[in-house]
């Protein structure tokens, strides 16, 4: 491994806060209400504010721990010190597998949704293409970079996320809320699976912590996204269902942008889910930039090579042709991210991270002090 980091920008606590929150909500808000309003019903809110927010703390936990112990590293780095350079080698490469095809997911969510909403005749791979590209100037330019065009946006995406939830209150049935529990909590565990998944989508920290200027910020920092995180999903569903009603919101392909042209919100602002349109392809962007660098740079240590910047293209172009062929359909790309992203999310967002403490703790393997 490189002793030098290929990305030497520094982001505050704040900035990471920040970015951890985009990097979850930006897809979560768009899937989330539906996928678990299929398995939990109108008890949604419940695996989302609670069983959701508590395995993404439980991840955050993890991640600063190995943080504080690897202070100058992350997790391609010090893998193969835990675990041996041969099994350390083999786990960073399925990492690096993780990182790019979780990106592809994304990368097609995108495009499917600009087909289905605005572009119906338009190729999955010419949406791919854009998105991707904005994403690789923003990797090229470095997680500092990155981290400040998200400061701008985040006041943005707070207000069309909240905004939404403001002008559907009119619209909300109470009816369609209760009774809680009524099916008892097996449901709200199983509707628990997606939204934790994503959730956990925050051990892409173990990328970024050597970036953060004061480390010892950065639990408290997590905390605040996993928690904000948490509040703004659950209204988001709570007015999601709450407007159309357990049943339908399973049914809904995109119920975020749904809410967006409902109701009383179509009358104050005609054409509004052009605006929240246009402010959630920033957030995904972003995130797709954030999944990005860390899939670049983590191949990039894997190869020892000097600089990440050399793999920006090549990776870009596995992903443009990877999400083309990732899934099918709608349909499928429900099914990918409701049943069979949650058991590769929870291998990597927790197990192996737990895995990597228990064995450093044993072993007695350390970096550096903290800053």
């Amino acid at each position: 491994m490189v002793e030098k980091m290929l990305d030497q920008g520094k982001i505050s606590a704040s900035q990471f806060s920040l970015l951890l929150f985009t990097l979850v909500s930006s897809t979560a808000m768009l899937f989330v209400p539906a996928v678990t309003a299929e398995s939990a019903g109108r008890d949604g809110w419940i695996s989302i504010l609670f069983l959701a927010t508590i395995f993404g703390l439980m991840v955050a936990w993890v991640c600063t721990s190995l943080g504080q112990r690897f202070p100058h590293e992350n997790i391609i780095e010090y893998s193969p010190k835990v675990f041996g350079p041969v099994l350390g080698h083999l786990i960073n490469l399925t990492y690096i597998f993780f990182f790019i095809w979780t990106n592809a997911i994304i990368v097609g969510e995108f495009a499917d949704f600009m087909i289905a909403t605005f572009l119906p005749k338009t190729p999955r791979v010419v949406f791919a293409f854009i998105i991707v590209w904005l994403a690789a100037y923003a990797v090229r330019n470095g997680l500092e970079v990155i981290s400040r065009l998200n400061q701008f946006l985040f006041p943005l995406l707070m207000i069309s996320y909240l905004g939404l939830v403001v002008f559907v209150l009119s619209d909300i049935e109470l009816t369609n809320l209760v009774p809680i529990l009524e099916n008892g909590v097996k449901p709200i565990i199983r509707g628990s699976l997606p939204p934790s998944a994503w959730r956990g989508e925050i051990v892409l920290m173990l990328m970024m912590l050597p970036n953060l200027s004061q480390l010892t910020k950065g639990r408290k920092a997590s905390i605040y996204a996993v928690i904000l995180i948490g509040i703004v999903l659950t209204l988001n569903t709570i007015a999601t269902v709450g407007a159309f009603g357990a049943e339908l919101s399973s049914h809904l392909t995109f119920p975020y942008f749904t809410l967006a042209d409902y109701g009383q919100i179509a009358k104050v602002l005609e054409r509004m889910e052009a605006l929240v349109m246009l402010v959630w392809v920033a957030g995904l962007m972003l995130k797709i930039a954030i999944f990005y660098y860390c899939g670049v740079l983590a191949l990039a240590q894997w190869f020892n090579l000097q600089n990440y910047k050399p793999l920006v293209t090549p990776v870009g172009i596995i992903l443009i042709a990877w999400s083309s062929i990732i899934y099918e359909n709608s349909r499928e790309l429900v099914e990918l991210i409701s049943k069979t992203f949650p058991v590769y999310a929870f291998t990597f967002e927790l197990l192996i991270p737990v895995l990597l403490l228990a064995v450093a703790v044993i072993r007695k393997k350390k970096g550096g002090n903290c800053s």
